[in-house]
């Protein structure tokens, strides 16, 4: 029964993957288009804001070509009527609210299989468009597997006939095992990932959607 219900996803995915461009329009700006798409061809860890809920379906449809999973929160992935899409997609389920550390391993083999990982380091969506901390748990990642990181900018939240522009950076290589205390490392970075999304909005997002944040940045 599994396998039959695995085609159907896929044949449904393939069939919403170009419904869902015309009704969240979108216009992709590089920062360095030749330097990204050659990362994104190999193994990395992509990270972005969280601006709503169809964020991780249409983001991981958007890079569908580069062979990206996505972590979702277990809570969400264990909904009778979602589960059935997340466990036959790309999707690896994270524990939020407990100190589970088997989302580490997978994503880690995920990785050295020469895939990509999508992850929203803010964990949740902002209420009022501006960015939430950055947690520092998905660098672990890149610490153990060397990946780069590529950092995306949602300029805004996605709505139904509206442009929203996805700003691409340029990747990172982040030193991760630099001398101090780890924790202390990965947050620094961390907040560094945060400051990277908000100058990706302040200089190629649209000034009509700017946040105060963005602003106070400036």
């Amino acid at each position: 029964m599994e396998p039959i219900i695995r085609v159907v996803v896929k044949i449904i995915y393939v069939i919403a993957v170009p419904i869902l461009r015309i009704i969240y329009p979108t216009k992709l700006v590089w920062e360095n288009k030749a330097k990204s798409q050659a990362v994104l061809k190999q193994s990395c860890l992509i990270y972005s804001n969280h601006t709503g809920y169809s964020d991780g379906l249409y983001m991981t449809s958007l890079l569908t070509r580069y062979n990206v999973y996505i972590f979702v929160g277990k809570d969400w992935y264990e909904k009778k009527k979602l589960n059935w899409l997340f466990r036959n997609l790309r999707y690896i389920p994270i524990d939020r609210n407990q100190m589970d550390t088997s989302w580490i391993y997978k994503g880690v083999e995920t990785l050295e299989k020469g895939r990509s990982i999508y992850f929203f380091p803010e964990g949740h969506t902002s209420k009022d468009g501006n960015l939430l901390d950055f947690k520092p748990g998905f660098l672990m990642l890149a610490k153990q597997s060397g990946v780069p990181l590529v950092p995306i900018c949602i300029d805004n939240k996605m709505k139904p006939f509206h442009f929203t522009r996805i700003i691409i950076g340029e990747p990172q290589y982040p030193d991760l095992k630099e001398e101090g205390r780890p924790s202390a490392v990965l947050k620094k970075h961390a907040a560094n990932c945060k400051a990277t999304v908000l100058r990706l909005k302040k200089h190629y997002g649209n000034p009509k959607n700017a946040t105060a944040e963005s602003k106070a940045a400036e």
